[in-house]
C-alpha cells in the first residue's frame, strides 16, 4: 500500500464507511497500517492481538486482516492488497463480508 491509497481508504472512512483492507500475510498488515497510521498518526488506533483498526469520528472505519481472518466480517469497501492467490472460495468469502452493504465494493489493489 501507498500514500496514495492510504488516503483514499481514509477519505472513504470519513465518510462514514467501513473499510476492511484484506492482506496475503501478517507482515503485509503491520505495512498496511504502517502507511496508514503515517498518513493520520492522531487518530484512535487499536492494534492489540492480532486486531488491527482505526476509528474515525464519523463513524467509518478502517479494519487490517489477512485472508483468513475475514470470516464473520462485514464492510462497505474491500480493499484486497494481493490478489495473486484471489480464487473462487476467497472471492465468495469477500462477497459476504460486503453482502449487507447497501452499495457494498470489493478493490484490487
Amino acid at each position: 500500500m501507498n500514500k496514495y491509497t492510504a488516503a483514499g481508504l481514509l477519505t472513504a472512512a470519513v465518510g462514514g464507511k467501513r473499510v476492511l483492507v484484506v492482506s496475503p500475510h501478517g507482515r503485509a498488515v503491520q505495512e498496511a497500517v504502517r502507511v496508514v497510521h503515517d498518513v493520520v498518526p492522531d487518530l484512535t488506533w487499536r492494534r492489540a492481538n492480532g486486531d488491527a483498526r482505526v476509528t474515525l469520528p464519523s463513524g467509518g472505519s478502517i479494519v487490517f486482516v489477512t485472508c483468513s481472518q475475514l470470516r464473520g466480517a462485514s464492510a462497505d469497501i474491500v480493499l484486497v492488497e494481493d490478489d495473486r492467490d484471489l480464487n473462487a472460495e476467497l472471492l465468495h468469502e469477500l462477497r459476504r463480508v460486503i453482502h449487507g452493504s447497501e452499495h457494498g465494493e470489493i478493490v484490487r489493489y
